[in-house]
């Protein structure tokens, strides 16, 4: 189980990286989809890594408000009550 799941859409892999980054120097374990291996079932995966996850951060851009699996990521987050926090960044 990570600290942190981190919700973004693909195409802002590149804004998202360095935040992941950040926050693991920091000390605090992330979880996001880079971690998933071909094969894996991905919604089940996503879904168990989300609800495990001690918060949530979900990267908002316009790229991710247009993306339904984002949206449903932070619905999810959000019906769990994700043990710790959810928390959200605007960028």
């Amino acid at each position: 189980m990570a600290d942190i799941f981190v919700s973004y859409a693909r195409s802002d892999r590149a804004l998202v990286t360095p935040i992941v980054r950040a926050l693991e120097a920091k000390g605090w374990s992330v979880w996001w989809d880079h971690a998933i291996v071909a094969g894996q079932e991905f919604d089940d995966r996503i879904e168990a890594e989300l609800i495990a996850a001690k918060a949530v951060l979900v990267v908002w851009t316009p790229a991710s408000t247009g993306s339904r699996w984002v949206r449903g990521e932070a619905r999810i987050a959000a019906q769990a009550g994700a043990r710790a926090a959810t928390r959200f960044a605007r960028l």
